[in-house]
């Protein structure tokens, strides 16, 4: 602990009878810092009632320095630093005031301080402490984090309430594809009795190829339903679902091979998807070849693209095939447009279609 010598009092300074009691700090004993404010972790500092420091506790040396010696090198405003000692002299209680520290910028606000008048013997001086300056020096941050926390709750409110909505309306879409799934069910009910019913060889045909459509988008609205996502659905276990349904309305014992990847589908894409494996595989079992009939169908994926193919070992493609069948390929290619893929077509040991189309970010492997 430093401590710093007596002088004249500087220009400027009040002192005298009227201002401060009878007395100075060089009469008596020389005023000194109490050991308990080597204790105290807020700057003190002590001076002489002329204003010069008598000394400081090590918080104030770390903070104005050891060669500050005067009134000067910490505050700013002499007479308000005077008028703070001055309601010192007059009480034995600590004084509150506050006082710009030298080196303050404008936005910054004035330091809280605490003065004390010290009297021993014939001496008086003047203990001044600092309040809380490690904390003051944030005060636009403290109301920085106490806005920013005021914040992080108020979007913790938003979010509960977005998840709140977010699974009422899961359960309204979920009784939504409910209800569209026996609806379908419905129709195809109707138009099965319908097939029943006529004797007409056309319209039995008719009916037949309508039942085929519609038992595509019900299996593909049934396996929708049943995941427990409601952003797509697995494509292999579509496929599987029409070859069953396509073998079963042909009518005729016919293999057909499914070999797919396991990749959900979003549902924009896993109905078109649906058509055109139907419509592909409802062709392929017309035309393959006697009791030896095969159909394979395979689904896979690459990088950015999907690839079906339906195959079978029938008697080939004709380009120039018009009637129900080319009707059925004209859908396909609408459909490939729709979800901005192509449909190739060729002869190889019986018709081979091929269907590429872009894989979406949104379809990824199923676990």
């Amino acid at each position: 602990m430093s401590c710093h010598g007596l002088s004249d009092a500087e220009p400027g300074w009040r002192r005298g009878a009227g201002v401060f009691p009878q007395g100075s700090a060089g009469t008596g004993r020389p005023l000194t810092m109490h050991p308990i404010a080597k204790l105290i972790r807020e700057p003190v500092v002590v001076f002489a009632d002329d204003g010069h420091i008598i000394d400081m506790n090590r918080p104030a040396r770390l903070r104005f320095g050891e060669s500050a010696n005067s009134w000067r090198q910490l505050f700013a405003d002499l007479e308000g630093f005077q008028n703070l000692l001055e309601r010192a002299s007059g009480t034995s209680d600590p004084v509150l005031g506050a006082l710009r520290l030298i080196g303050s910028v404008p936005s910054e606000p004035d330091a809280k301080v605490e003065a004390l008048a010290l009297r021993e013997g014939g001496a008086i001086g003047y203990a001044v402490k600092l309040r809380d300056v490690v904390g003051d020096q944030f005060p636009a941050l403290t109301a920085q984090v106490r806005e920013l926390n005021g914040e992080v709750a108020v979007r913790r409110r938003i979010q509960a309430e977005l998840e709140e909505s977010l699974a009422h309306n899961k359960v309204l879409y979920r009784e939504l594809q409910h209800r569209v799934k026996n609806h379908l069910q419905m129709i195809l009910a109707l138009v099965s009795t319908a097939g029943r019913e006529s004797d007409d060889p056309g319209r039995k045909q008719f009916v037949k190829m309508l039942q085929s459509k519609l038992s595509a988008l019900f299996d593909a609205q049934r396996l929708m339903y049943s995941e427990e996502s409601a952003d797509g659905l697995r494509v292999d276990q579509m496929l599987s679902a029409l070859a069953e349904t396509v073998q079963s309305l042909a009518g005729v014992r016919i293999a057909i091979v499914v070999r797919a990847e396991p990749v959900i589908a979003p549902n924009d894409l896993a109905f078109p998807l649906a058509l055109i494996a139907n419509e592909l595989l409802t062709n392929a079992v017309k035309y393959a070849a006697g009791p030896e009939a095969a159909v394979s169908l395979d689904f896979v994926r690459s990088e950015g693209e999907a690839v079906l193919t339906v195959r079978d070992n029938g008697p080939g493609f004709a380009p120039a095939a018009s009637g129900p069948t080319s009707s059925g390929l004209g859908l396909v290619r609408g459909l490939c447009r729709q979800i901005g893929g192509h449909l190739a077509i060729k002869s190889d040991g019986g018709a081979v279609a091929v269907v590429s189309f872009p894989l979406s970010e949104a379809s990824h492997a199923a676990v």
